[in-house]
């Protein structure tokens, strides 16, 4: 009974290690890719406009303001208080001495319309005709940053995958392997009496795949609980969750499945031979 069930246990219990990796790496790189989208859209729907230093900052601060609030596809313009942009500087600047707030240039933060969002052309358009002088970052670089980000992601989330799938083949090979041995007296007197190769290999597959199924499953629970004990798991919607989760013990199940008949039906055929 040992020799047995020692097997069996040893394939469910990889399988569902193999499925539960794969499951985090996919909630984890869905939580990263919808993070930095996430990112990615608020830059876009966001402009930023630094005045340069000078005696009367603050009240073109102001002006600017009140002037890029006017500008059509403009839905908000609000002048930063530069005591609190110094505090986030300070870290880059001069250490927890902070920066000299009279070196700094006042910053208004553009939250654009998203019907009709103005261009960044609109904006230096718009502070020119009222003689101030400034610079309009559109984000472009931010943007690209957060594109970056997502490629750097998929790569290693990609290998993960793929090194979780062929452990999941690899375990369903072994799994036929293990079965088709432990019946191979059975299969042989059943092949010699008539029996057809596929009669034969139902049997096997029924039970490789019992347990597969609940390596799956395993797996997939484990993943969950995981993600779920690690905070991973508020960074994707409910429903994503389980979509994902379903579709990898799904997939993974389908993988080892599909290795176990190929190796089953061969051995069962060079049995019949």
């Amino acid at each position: 009974m040992n020799r047995r069930l020692g097997p069996r246990l040893a394939t469910v219990v990889i399988a569902a290690a193999f499925t539960a990796l794969a499951g985090l790496a996919g909630l984890a790189g869905q939580a990263s890719f919808d993070r930095a989208e996430g990112w990615r859209a608020r830059l876009a729907g966001e402009m930023t406009v630094a005045l340069r230093p000078s005696p009367a900052a603050d009240a073109d601060a102001a002006r600017a303001a009140e002037v890029l609030a006017g500008t059509p596809g403009v839905a908000e313009a609000r002048a930063l208080d530069r005591t609190k942009v110094g505090a986030l500087l300070a870290p880059w600047t001069a250490g927890a001495r902070g920066p000299d707030l009279a070196t700094l240039p006042r910053l208004i933060a553009v939250d654009l319309d998203p019907r009709r969002p103005a261009r960044r052309q609109d904006l230096d358009i718009a502070l020119s005709a009222a003689g101030i002088d400034a610079l309009v970052d559109d984000h472009q670089g931010w943007r690209r940053s957060a594109l970056e980000l997502r490629e750097r992601t998929a790569a290693p989330l990609v290998g993960v995958l793929v090194l979780c799938a062929a452990g999941l083949a690899a375990i369903g090979g072994f799994a036929a392997g293990q079965e088709t041995g432990r019946r191979e007296a059975g299969l042989r007197t059943r092949l010699r009496l008539g029996a057809t190769p596929f009669s034969c290999l139902v049997p096997v597959i029924r039970a490789m795949v019992a347990d597969l199924a609940l390596a799956s499953l395993a797996g997939g629970l484990v993943a969950a609980g995981l993600a779920r004990a690690s905070g991973l798991l508020s960074e994707v919607a409910p429903l994503a969750q389980a979509g994902l989760l379903a579709a990898v013990s799904a997939t993974g199940l389908l993988i080892a499945g599909t290795c176990a008949f190929a190796i089953a039906a061969r051995r069962i055929g060079e049995l019949e031979s």
